[in-house]
């Protein structure tokens, strides 16, 4: 299994933010360049702050200075990375299935595979948290075809079945239960140890691979692209009147740190919650866990954290901690951000096994992720001005 991702990336001034604090960084060059900009384009319309939003006092320029790096160095990066990976994977299924009658697909083969679609839902469910722009909004949408979980068995198995094609075309003209990364992990492990020898006995089952491989790779370029443009210019410098909600950096910020919440909320609620049978009866719920066939339930959801972590230290420029003044605040966020990581780590895998067998570990970890969902929502939002709003997805 994969370690999960770091939660303590490097600060640029060095030193820790446990004890004395970090002061806050400041904007780098292409920050204020940027401001410049935005501060003199507001002066001649006379409109509101528009560079700042209603972001107040000293922390306009770093909000507008985060907003531009959150939207590189965290959406930019993982989709360009889930890009590569995607194709990575597409190219390891193209090989073990070139020619399944002639040269039958290997055991070797098909764990090379199942590699590269475990190293492309790293970025994917780091970036988790970006519930918004093409991941859900029209016309792009790309992130339900992407990954909907779980996956309709069903319908997959009768196009399997079937005598039409299986190439990426079919695929896309699909519901989003019968494609994407959660599909391709149905093919790859529900036959088990058995796996190679039925590709190669139902040559159908590769070429159904090959298709949802090149569908996949296809909506993964395309949604790196659309981050970039035009969502880009939206989520980095926006304006009213521009046909999106964000009307200033304000609105931006609050995006960012509502779906941090939102994402805490969905790992403790639907990716552990819903294998522990809560909100279905008292029961465990194995078969509700995510990724459940490979076993990566539990590093799909050290990845949806590592995300938030992201977001909220930053990688090579700013993150949300770096609108924060109150160092103990600060200290509390980053504290129940390491727990909360700790305790998910800590959990046996497979998450389905878990649930049943030792419940209570879930239960720790639920209890952690929910003290950082309180802190991100009662105690960091009011600090930097975002308004809280409701969850708008369900874990799906």
């Amino acid at each position: 299994m994969s370690p999960r991702a770091p939660l303590r990336p490097a600060h640029p001034w060095g030193g820790a933010l446990r004890g004395g604090g970090t002061p806050p960084r400041p904007p780098t060059k292409k920050h204020l360049c940027f401001m410049m900009f935005m501060l003199s384009t507001a002066g001649c319309t006379g409109s509101k702050d528009s560079a700042a939003g209603s972001v107040s006092g000293g922390r306009s320029a770093r909000a507008a200075a985060l907003i531009i790096d959150l939207h590189a160095d965290l959406g930019q990066d993982r989709y360009n990375r889930f890009a590569a990976d995607s194709a990575a994977l597409a190219e390891a299924l193209g090989a073990l299935c070139a020619d399944p009658s002639a040269s039958p697909p290997t055991t070797e083969g098909v764990e090379a595979a199942r590699a590269a679609w475990w190293a492309a839902r790293g970025p994917w469910k780091q970036a988790e948290l970006i519930r918004f722009g093409p991941t859900v909004e029209y016309p792009e949408r790309l992130g339900p075809p992407i990954d909907t979980w779980p996956v309709d068995p069903s319908a997959v198995e009768a196009l399997v079945a079937g005598e039409g094609p299986l190439d990426a075309a079919t695929f896309a003209a699909q519901g989003a239960r019968a494609r994407g990364l959660p599909v391709i992990e149905h093919l790859l492990w529900a036959d088990g140890a058995a796996t190679a020898a039925r590709l190669g006995a139902e040559p159908r089952r590769c070429a159904a691979l090959v298709g949802l491989s090149g569908d996949l790779e296809t909506n993964a370029e395309a949604l790196a692209a659309a981050w970039a443009d035009p969502w880009g210019p939206r989520l980095t410098a926006p304006g009213a009147g521009d046909g999106d909600r964000y009307d200033d950096v304000q609105d931006v910020v609050d995006e960012w740190v509502n779906r941090m919440a939102f994402t805490v909320e969905n790992i403790r609620g639907a990716k552990l919650g819903g294998p522990l049978g809560e909100g279905g009866g008292s029961s465990a719920q194995p078969a509700l866990a995510e990724s459940a066939a490979s076993g990566r339930g539990l590093a799909d959801a050290s990845d949806a954290l590592a995300g938030v972590a992201a977001a909220w230290a930053g990688g090579d420029g700013l993150g949300v901690i770096d609108l924060v003044e109150d160092e103990a605040l600060a200290a509390r966020v980053q504290q129940r951000l390491d727990a909360s990581a700790d305790r998910l780590s800590a959990l046996p895998s497979p998450l389905g096994q878990t649930v049943v067998e030792q419940p209570e570990l879930v239960q720790r970890a639920q209890d952690a992720l929910n003290a950082l969902q309180v802190s991100l929502q009662v105690e960091l939002a009011p600090a930097i001005g975002v308004t809280v709003t409701f969850n708008d997805n369900d874990g799906d």
